[in-house]
């Protein structure tokens, strides 16, 4: 299945400025780690992020009188006083008719009557009132004042008032425990200390007022120091994974105006390191030849084109034949000077896409398989092209490989990359994945070969070919 993006590739251009940058924002990112400016943040950030520096800033900006057992008492207090019961005792206690009540029950007429009431009830009054001249009687006369006394107006009173609600109501409250509650509430909430203590709560700048509030003020503005802000978008970006990890361990930027032989071979490893030939396999129609290399000082150019060539063959029956061959084509390997296991391999490329030639960025070891494709393009057109691995197995060579969409390889350089790591296979265009593999991984070292072929008999070529190559990089991961 061919992976499609939803959008283009990252400009070429872009992406190697982003690059740079990149590499830029990660010495300023190191030397401000070093300032004092970051070193009086870390200061403040682990004071004002401390449990204990919290609990107080907690407390000074967010606890409110309503939140305190002050509070609760204050409440306490106000809702027993405005209670019905409260309100009606307070009254009733502010009329006066408490005392007044009192003094006629402590009264001496409230006292003759209960002794007269006394008499009348008794057995010695009845038994009087039956006896002759009891009109004259002294038991008369005591009937009589009895009788005045429960209409006298102070009498009358009290028993009006100890039968009313509001007696009843002040006996149930006065000398209770509520009562007792209330006035212990009163004197506490009345006090300078209760009342010093509820301004302070109820003061909406208490927390500017506090050496809390001046250090976060100056850990706040520290945070908006134009050098923190980027330092912290760029950790938490996390962008310099890709420097931290990886250690230089191959380039070329063929920046001179020869090819390299020092790092670069012109033909199979096999046959320029070890015979000193060139050769090709039996299946492919065209030569290398190192003329074919063009190198400016920007660059170097692997052209394919139509062209009579003699060269030599390399037949699995009889061994190397010479054969005349209609196309010449370039291939560069760093089959003796570079080889490695794992890391990361990058070019940056650009194809110009001819039918039927194949462009091949691709790695091999010692052995013809494995064999790791970084790019082949080898379609109709130059929209697409494979990434994938080379096998052996026991039936013969075996592709896994990926149709890789999504640009226009040949109207623009791209950076193509692969990631190799023991356990997986990433492959990359400016940065973005399009391909991962994570079986069958190779497990020895590799060298890298840039090469364009010919792979099919009776095609016509009808203009040169080319692939340019701009840059290589290979990097070793740091662990």
């Amino acid at each position: 299945m061919a992976l499609f993006l939803s959008n283009k590739y990252p400009d070429t251009a872009k992406y190697e400025a982003d690059t740079q940058k990149n590499i830029d924002d990660y010495k300023r990112f190191n030397e401000y780690a070093e300032s004092d400016e970051l070193k009086r943040i870390t200061e403040l950030e682990l004071l004002v992020n401390s449990n204990e520096f919290k609990a107080k800033v907690e407390k000074l900006k967010n606890e409110k009188f309503k939140h305190t057992a002050e509070y609760r008492q204050l409440s306490k207090y106000i809702t027993l006083k405005k209670s019905s019961e409260f309100k009606k005792y307070f009254k009733y206690l502010a009329s006066g008719m408490p005392e007044r009540v009192s003094a006629i029950e402590n009264s001496d007429k409230r006292k003759e009557l209960t002794e007269l009431s006394e008499f009348i009830r008794s057995s010695e009054f009845i038994a009087a009132k039956k006896e002759k001249g009891y009109k004259k009687s002294e038991s008369r006369q005591k009937y009589k004042k009895q009788r005045a006394l429960k209409k006298d107006a102070d009498i009358r009173l009290f028993n009006k008032q100890i039968n009313s609600s509001n007696y009843k109501n002040y006996l149930n409250i006065h000398d209770s425990e509520r009562l007792k509650t209330y006035r212990e509430l009163e004197h506490e909430v009345t006090t300078e200390k209760f009342l010093e203590f509820k301004r302070w709560m109820e003061d909406k700048k208490k927390f500017q007022k506090s050496e809390e509030f001046s250090l976060i003020q100056e850990y706040n503005k520290l945070l908006k120091s134009p050098d923190y802000t980027w330092y912290l978008k760029t950790q938490k970006h996390n962008s310099f994974q890709s420097i931290d990890k990886w250690t230089l361990s191959f380039e070329d930027e063929f920046s001179s105006k020869k090819l390299n032989h020092e790092k670069w071979l012109t033909g199979y490893y096999w046959g320029k390191a070890l015979l000193d030939k060139t050769y090709v396999l039996e299946n492919e129609q065209q030569f290398f030849k190192e003329s074919n290399i063009h190198i400016g000082g920007s660059g170097v150019q692997l052209t394919t084109k139509q062209e009579a060539t003699d060269g030599i063959v390399w037949d699995m029956q009889r061994g190397f034949m010479p054969k005349k061959f209609d196309y010449s084509s370039a291939l560069i390997s760093t089959g003796q000077s570079h080889r490695q296991l794992y890391g990361k391999i990058e070019a940056k490329v650009k194809i110009d896409y001819s039918k039927p030639v194949t462009h091949a960025f691709w790695m091999v070891g010692e052995k013809m398989a494995p064999q790791i494709d970084i790019f082949r393009f080898e379609g109709k057109n130059a929209k697409s092209f494979n990434a994938g691995i080379q096998l052996m197995n026991g039936k013969g060579p075996e592709k896994i490989a990926k149709p890789v969409k999504g640009g226009k390889f040949d109207a623009d350089y791209y950076v193509y990359s692969l990631e190799w790591t023991k356990d997986k296979l990433e492959w990359f265009i400016n940065g973005v994945k399009v391909n991962e593999q994570t079986k069958n991984i190779p497990q020895d070292p590799m060298y890298l070969v840039f090469s364009s072929h010919i792979l099919k008999e009776d095609v016509a070529l009808n203009h040169p070919a080319n692939m340019n190559i701009e840059w290589v990089r290979c990097y070793q991961h740091n662990n």
